[in-house]
């Protein structure tokens, strides 16, 4: 019997969108007729958890060129035939809204958007004084406090920046960046928005905050008046050493530390070796620690870690493709003088909180080698 696929009764094609959880799938569905694009649309426009509950996809190196890049679903365990071409062979330091960023050597960072139809956002030169011989690590970490698309005149970059893991920021539309003060203020590895303010942490868990306003001189490319943060949690040496800490914000809207531990031999990376999460009780103003709690469950919370914007997906929502109290993690550690990757990123894989064990999603391959880091990234999809 020759079946009429493009007539289908839209209740079997609901099933179908039902079973589909990557938005990949969601747009190749819509692309099959015009029946099809019909019932897609109005399922998109009811079903607001699913254009809510969009999870991150690995950005991977390309098996076919070293000049592209795959996207890697944890969800359907699958690699998609997506090229992206705009990176080239660089290392992204950051990954924001579906925007990625590079550093040239030059000292000049530049946003692209591989999803999108728009013009790359091109930086100010920022004053990298203290520099790595590998220019690619100068800048550490950067991510936006919105999206440029939806509001091109209002969103703000953040920056660690330098060997010494300084801070800066810079508003649409200025010309200068802003510094904060580095003689008292470094050894930066994770900066995030929250709540109106820049938190950012070093590895030995000093967390500082500071509000974002224009320098007293707009006009000054060195920003010669630096800008005093607040500190929120003082370094403690007696902590643990953790090269690797992330700042992520909760399901609940509340704010934690997630700290990295890594094996090392023969002063050498050897991957994960375990992670300890804790919740940051604020005051009203978000400027004082009021309790740090370590965490023993994440709750409905499932986190991603790495290079880019750190995020919490629901268990519950996902709970047929993904575990419970874990954070699924990607390879960004380097040393204090990196080598520009030489063995490709190894370190990949899922660590439960809870139970304190290991699994993986993304398995190291062979074409990884001497290729950047991946990077966690979030199609910005639109369903209208």
């Amino acid at each position: 019997m020759k079946r009429d696929w493009a007539n289908l009764d839209s209740l079997a094609l609901n099933m179908i969108l039902d079973k589909l959880i990557e938005p990949i799938d969601h747009i190749w569905f819509r692309s099959v007729c015009k029946n099809w694009h019909s019932i897609a649309n109005l399922n998109h426009h009811y079903n607001i958890q699913f254009r809510s509950n969009i999870l991150p996809m690995l950005m991977i190196p390309s098996e076919k060129s070293s000049k592209k890049r795959s996207l890697y679903s944890v969800a359907a365990n699958r690699v998609y035939p997506l090229e992206l071409t705009v990176l080239n062979k660089k290392r992204c330091c950051g990954s924001s809204y579906g925007w990625l960023a590079t550093m040239d050597a030059n000292n000049i960072i530049t946003w692209v958007n591989p999803f999108k139809d728009v013009a790359p956002i091109i930086l100010p030169w920022i004053d990298i004084y203290n520099s790595y011989r590998n220019h690619e690590f100068n800048i550490h970490k950067v991510t936006l406090s919105v999206d440029p698309i939806t509001s091109p005149n209002d969103y703000v970059v953040a920056a660690i920046y330098t060997s010494r893991g300084c801070l800066a920021f810079i508003k649409a539309g200025q010309e200068f960046w802003t510094y904060v003060q580095e003689n008292l203020h470094f050894g930066f590895i994770d900066i995030t928005f929250y709540k109106g303010l820049v938190y950012a942490v070093t590895r030995w868990k000093k967390i500082v905050s500071f509000e974002l306003c224009y320098s007293s001189d707009p006009h000054d490319p060195y920003g010669r008046d630096r800008k005093i943060p607040n500190v929120v949690l003082q370094t403690n040496f007696d902590e643990v050493y953790s090269p690797l800490t992330y700042l992520v914000k909760s399901l609940e809207g509340e704010l934690w530390m997630v700290r990295r531990f890594i094996i090392r031999e023969d002063n050498k990376n050897e991957g994960t070796k375990s992670f300890h999460v804790f919740k940051l009780e604020l005051d009203d103003k978000g400027e004082k620690l009021i309790n740090l709690l370590k965490l023993e469950s994440l709750g409905d919370n499932v986190l991603f870690v790495g290079d880019g914007d750190s995020t919490s997906m629901s268990a519950s929502y996902f709970s047929i493709h993904l575990e419970n109290d874990s954070i699924y993690y990607c390879d960004n550690y380097f040393d204090d003088e990196p080598q520009p990757y030489p063995n490709g990123p190894f370190d990949l894989g899922i660590y439960n909180v809870k139970h304190e064990r290991f699994g993986f999603h993304c398995r190291y391959k062979s074409y990884f080698k001497g290729m950047p880091p991946p990077i966690w990234v979030v199609p910005p999809f639109e369903w209208d």
